[in-house]
Parts: C-alpha cells; sequence; structure tokens
C-alpha cells in the first residue's frame, strides 16, 4: 500500500511540475537562420512596449508561454526561459507582453507572449544577405496571394 502511494504521489509532483512549465509554441516571423551573437542570455534586456527601444531593430519571432498560474515566481522563471529560448534564436532582446486567459478555471490564467528582437544597425554582411533574401521571398509570396 505504501508502496503504491509513494508512486501516485510522485506521477502527482511530476503532473504539477508539467503543468508549471506551461504550453508553448513558437511562430517564426523573419529569418531564422541567423548568426546568434548572444554571449549570456541573462544580460538580455526585456522590453513591456516597442516604444523603449532606441535602435532600428526587426522582430524574430513570437515566443508563446500559455497556461501560466498567476504567481511571481513562476513568471520570473519563465521570463529566464523566454530570454534563453531567444538567445538560441539569434535574438538581442526581447520585447514581453503578458495576457490573461479568458477561462473558467481561474487556476492558470497567464500567457506570456514574446516577440523576439533583433538590432539591425550592427548586423554581418551574411546576415543582411539573409535578411534581404528573407525580405524578397516574402514579397513574392505577398503578391502571389494577391
Amino acid at each position: 500500500m505504501k508502496r503504491i502511494f509513494g508512486i501516485l504521489a510522485f506521477a502527482v509532483f511530476l503532473c504539477a511540475c508539467a503543468t508549471i512549465a506551461g504550453t508553448q509554441d513558437y511562430i517564426p516571423i523573419g529569418p531564422q537562420d541567423l548568426s546568434v551573437q548572444v554571449k549570456n542570455y541573462k544580460d538580455m534586456p526585456v522590453f513591456v512596449t516597442r516604444a523603449e527601444i532606441q535602435r532600428p531593430w526587426a522582430s524574430l519571432g513570437l515566443y508563446r508561454i500559455k497556461h501560466l498560474p498567476n504567481d511571481r515566481t513562476v513568471i520570473a522563471q519563465q521570463i529566464e526561459r523566454v530570454k534563453k529560448f531567444a538567445a538560441s534564436k539569434g535574438a538581442q532582446a526581447v520585447i514581453i507582453n503578458q495576457y490573461f486567459e479568458e477561462s473558467q478555471d481561474v487556476t492558470y490564467p497567464i500567457t506570456l507572449a514574446a516577440y523576439l528582437v533583433r538590432y539591425l544597425d550592427k548586423v554581418s554582411d551574411a546576415d543582411k544577405v539573409k535578411i534581404d533574401n528573407f525580405s524578397k521571398i516574402a514579397a513574392m509570396e505577398n503578391i502571389k496571394q494577391e
């Protein structure tokens, strides 16, 4: 009986840990194969509005973590997770917004949405070519849809 209770308690603990992490998705917006220039993601700037960014920039994508509890500690941990993910994609900053989900379940009401920011004032020549090619492909796709 004690063994079954122990296994059940461990299973509940694992489920709780997985739920706190939230579900995530990533929507690429710009070129994804840019050279990574972030040395330490912990130093990455976090903005809450686009107006705060004073340099030319572009968005590489949108990273969302859904179904988080309304807990400051969990949100702070997830912001670090966002910064680490953003650095792996070559972003140099993030714009993070927090949304409350409209749901009857008030246990996990928070969604974090983060735009991955890449500054454009100091871009390598190879990355400039990638950005230019991405812009051309996006323009051609837009013409096809019209």
